[in-house]
């Protein structure tokens, strides 16, 4: 059997393939979508909206190629602010099939830490920092469970937002960010030194970060992404004021090119309270811990099956929608009589057929059941195009009419004849 999660974020949409064995992905794909770009207030827009909608067929085509057997798409702080996010969800239902299953913030946290606990092993504590669009989470490594999950409510996206004016920001800017961090990470209740000595960077965002720093420092990228702190921090200084800061990210991540300085700052914040030693990027984040769960059986989501398709056109039928909207579309409905046992024929046998057009006039009660439509007709005067017919005398007949009026002639009346005279000036009698 194989799996794959589709994770909508705020700056992507991403894909990860594995089998029920228990291993490594074998398939990853990733397609850069900014969903900013496309809000209507606080409401993604219809435009938005189809180009989400592409995404996920391409991606949905993705794992047919590679033999996906079960999929499930998931999305995180990217769409639950989003005012019409119910819409988003039949919109995506409806033209490919697939359900959507809203994550939370302590649910995005936990995924977080399932797919990053190998991390906890290391000596002197780690602790996981995933900076989304809209959303952070820091994650215990060395707790069992769900304890020490922390979800703050701001993001990249959060953070441009607030403090900065142009594509970078600038020494004064992160200064004003870092003081809020400051009270935020306070306010959550995090620790100080002396807990942490390892801070595990997750997510899309600091994978490009890592990316930035291996062509800054010209680090060899193979085998564990890590990054010396002191490198790390004079690499901060250089995206916040150094020349050039641009084209370096350009070079190596241009779809973060907003993403990186904000991830650099707040990674750095993170790593001094903590008094951190040590930086290590991992390339497991939400949609891999989400993976693992729904596999190993632990979560239960909505999902798309791919034996339930329906062949030649390529069109799907979802095996479990249980994300679906509150009122649910015929194609849903179908698959709920399925689960019930009815067959199509017997759904069809008990609704009437739809009739296209004007409804039928009702017939009068008193009407004999064998009437036939030939009697009605009788019954009925034939009705007749143009203007009403004048009303004729009661006992008058057309030959009696005819004889009664005089022959009308169109066009002018006749000059009357002179009397005519003959030989002698007489009139003829």
């Amino acid at each position: 059997m194989k799996y794959a999660v589709i994770d909508i974020s705020s700056s992507s949409i991403s894909l990860t393939a594995a089998d029920d064995k228990g291993g490594e992905p074998f398939f990853r794909a990733r397609e850069s979508l900014t969903l900013l770009h496309y809000m209507d207030g606080h409401a993604l827009s219809q435009r938005g909206i189809e180009k989400l909608i592409e995404a996920v067929l391409a991606m949905q085509e993705k794992c047919r190629s590679v033999g996906v057997d079960m999929l499930y798409l998931i999305s995180t702080a990217a769409l639950r602010a989003v005012l019409n996010s119910e819409e988003v969800h039949e919109e995506i239902f409806s033209a490919t099939g697939i359900p959507l299953n809203f994550i939370d913030g302590e649910t995005e946290a936990y995924c977080d830490y399932v797919a990053n606990r190998a991390y906890g092993e290391a000596e002197g504590g780690a602790v996981l920092l995933d900076v989304g669009g809209a959303s952070t989470e820091i994650c215990d490594l060395n707790m069992e469970d769900r304890e020490g999950l922390c979800c703050l409510d701001f993001g990249i996206l959060t953070l441009r937002k607030k403090f900065v004016e142009k594509i970078q920001p600038g020494e004064e800017e992160a200064e004003n960010i870092r003081k809020f961090l400051k009270k935020r990470f306070k306010k959550a209740g995090l620790p100080k030194k002396g807990v942490y000595d390892t801070v595990v960077l997750a997510g899309a965002t600091n994978l490009a970060l890592y990316a930035v720093y291996a062509e800054y420092t010209k680090t060899h990228t193979v085998g564990e992404r890590v990054m010396d702190l002191k490198k790390f921090r004079k690499l901060t200084e250089h995206l916040l004021s150094g020349a050039g800061r641009a084209k370096l990210i350009l070079d190596v991540a241009p779809d973060k090119l907003y993403a990186v300085g904000l991830a650099a700052v707040v990674a750095e914040a993170l790593c001094k309270r903590f008094g951190a030693e040590k930086i290590v990027v991992s390339n497991k984040g939400v949609k891999e811990g989400y993976l693992e769960l729904v596999r190993s059986g632990s979560f239960r989501g909505a999902y798309y099956d791919f034996s339930q398709e329906a062949g030649a056109k390529g069109r799907s039928v979802p095996q479990a929608a249980v994300s679906r909207p509150s009122a649910p579309t015929g194609k849903e409905q179908t698959v709920e009589a399925k689960k019930e046992g009815a067959t199509p024929a017997a759904d069809a046998a008990a609704q009437p057929a739809k009739r296209r057009g004007r409804p039928a006039k009702t017939k009068e009660e008193g009407a004999a059941p064998a009437a036939q439509p030939a009697a009605n007709a009788a019954a009925q005067p034939a009705k007749r195009r143009g203007r009403p017919a004048k009303a004729k005398a009661e006992s008058a007949t057309p030959a009696a009419d005819a004889a009664a009026q005089p022959a009308k002639r169109r066009g002018r009346p006749p000059k009357a004849k002179a009397p005519e005279q003959n030989g002698d000036g007489e009139e003829n009698v």
